[in-house]
């Protein structure tokens, strides 16, 4: 497994696990995600892209 298979299903556990925990703070992010990825003044896949430069340009990396 490379390492973007690795992060996307670290990703997804974490996401499994705070969904089974019924947290109603991991609920409002996921809401306020939806809100502010949704196309608007700008289309999702533009913001999307947007997202993906800032991360190339800090280095972001998951962690999982």
């Amino acid at each position: 497994m490379d390492k973007l298979e690795e992060i996307s299903h670290a990703r997804k556990r974490a996401h499994a696990k705070l969904r089974a925990l019924k947290s109603k703070v991991y609920e409002a992010f996921l809401d306020m995600e939806e809100a502010a990825c949704s196309d608007g003044a700008l289309p999702r896949k533009t913001k999307e892209l947007i997202a993906v430069g800032i991360s190339v340009t800090i280095d972001c990396q998951s962690r999982g």
